[in-house]
């Protein structure tokens, strides 16, 4: 079952090298006077911004994956880190990377656990 969701893992990691926009095309600032109007000037800020947060989100999902990874590595996968209690295989199964259990990731939704950043 491990190595089942480790190659989830994996394939998953993969995922994650989704071509966005190079670092010198984000670093390029939209200047209203390189764009025909200020409606391209908007698109094009809209469009950064879209890039950066996609970008983010998906630097964030790659740090995910490969905290799992290294939770299978360790042997500690499928552990809830603040209880201790074993996560579902169901909910391992529709998220590989969990960390907590349902109980915890639900007290965590709701402000209750003091979890260190």
């Amino acid at each position: 079952m491990q190595e089942m969701l480790r190659k989830r893992l994996i394939d998953a990691l993969d995922g994650c090298r989704l071509r966005t926009c190079s670092d010198a095309e984000l670093d390029e600032q939209p200047r209203l006077d390189a764009c025909a109007d200020e409606n391209e000037f908007a698109s094009r800020v809209v469009e950064v911004g879209m890039h950066l947060a996609l970008r983010r989100r998906l630097e964030e999902r790659r740090s995910e994956i490969e905290a799992a990874l290294k939770r299978l590595d360790t042997g500690c996968y499928g552990d809830c880190e603040e209880c201790g209690e074993e996560i579902g295989l169901a909910r391992l199964m529709a998220n590989p990377t969990a960390s907590l259990c349902v109980h915890c990731q639900a007290d965590n939704e709701r402000g209750l656990l003091r979890r260190c950043a």
